[in-house]
């Protein structure tokens, strides 16, 4: 994407307005951080205009502002006495700027008519503040759990083409597993977080590059080797898989969770992942049954850019073994 000065100041206020919300002491100023959050991502989001965009940007600002009208309201009327439970309420809003349930089939959509780039935004920097206001709230942490739990099984991803969609309703699923592990440790927060803005940057870097949109697109990479096997190695590494590095940021979890003695709640998160696997296999399908028969010599690497994603790969197997045993 080529800077300019317009884009370098929106990107700087998206970062300034982040960082002036969990850094703040007040709950006014985090509301602030999250205004000025929504008004810097929206020309980000549409550097390249389309008809498409607009209309994402414009249900992304409706959404966005109907929470924070909401998170005002419950502020200012925090210490009124209808509002004993006014914590409980004050998560609404974040939830639905989170985009989890039941605040959630908004993602989906909207992510359907941004580009790459401002997905990634969508799926990995958009969620920290929300998140991190959410672990300041001082609220009974079963009541959490049970919000946390219901939005894993986000089976809307089941009947989904769309590689966007699919991603947005990954997104959700490892959502929750963030917001189980910031309610924990924020230290394995930052460390889930990390791994998975990592993964989700490579496998869009990948889907860019090849201008891949939907499912049925993967079936036309048949000669290319090299994007299959990454494809495969990030797709496996996101689902959760051992022994990818993917594996390792839900294992810190499980280990987090065994240590406290939330078995139930363990078992819940690994029974609802498994079903959240059918549409990430639905995304290797092409690449698993379709692998041609190739000569030695096409083993040789070629001039592409798969050399640093290829090296990603292997180190997080190493990397996973490592903090494994």
């Amino acid at each position: 994407m080529n800077l300019n000065l317009t884009k370098i100041m929106f990107f700087t206020l998206l970062s300034f307005s982040t960082l002036m919300s969990i850094s703040a002491s007040n709950w006014l100023s985090m509301w602030m951080g999250l205004e000025l959050n929504l008004f810097s991502i929206i020309p980000i989001l549409n550097f390249k205009s389309s008809i498409y965009s607009i209309e994402a940007t414009m249900k992304y600002f409706l959404i966005q502002a109907f929470a924070s009208i909401l998170l005002l309201i419950f502020l200012i009327n925090k210490n009124f006495m209808f509002m004993n439970n006014d914590n409980m309420l004050i998560m609404m809003p974040l939830l639905m700027k989170l985009s989890l349930m039941p605040f959630h089939l908004w993602l989906p959509s909207m992510m359907e008519g941004l580009n790459w780039f401002s997905c990634l935004l969508m799926m990995t920097w958009q969620k920290i503040t929300p998140m991190i206001m959410i672990s300041y709230l001082n609220i009974n942490k079963n009541m959490i759990f049970l919000i946390a739990l219901i939005s894993m099984n986000s089976i809307f991803g089941l009947n989904q083409n769309s590689m966007r969609k699919i991603l947005a309703m990954s997104s959700i699923n490892n959502s929750t597993w963030m917001l189980f592990a910031i309610l924990m440790n924020e230290k394995l927060w930052v460390n889930y977080f990390l791994i998975y803005s990592m993964l989700n940057f490579l496998i869009i870097k990948m889907l860019n590059n090849y201008n891949i949109n939907y499912i049925n697109q993967m079936k036309f990479f048949n000669l290319n080797f090299f994007f299959k096997l990454n494809m495969l190695m990030l797709i496996f590494s996101i689902m959760g898989l051992p022994p990818m590095l993917g594996f390792i940021m839900k294992w810190m979890l499980i280990k987090t969770l065994i240590y406290n003695n939330m078995y139930f709640i363990m078992m819940m998160l690994i029974m609802l992942t498994i079903l959240n696997l059918f549409f990430y296999i639905k995304m290797t399908y092409f690449m698993l049954f379709n692998f041609n028969i190739f000569n030695k010599w096409y083993l040789q690497f070629k001039k592409n850019n798969y050399n640093f994603i290829m090296m990603m790969n292997f180190f997080s197997l190493f990397f996973s073994y490592l903090f494994i045993y």
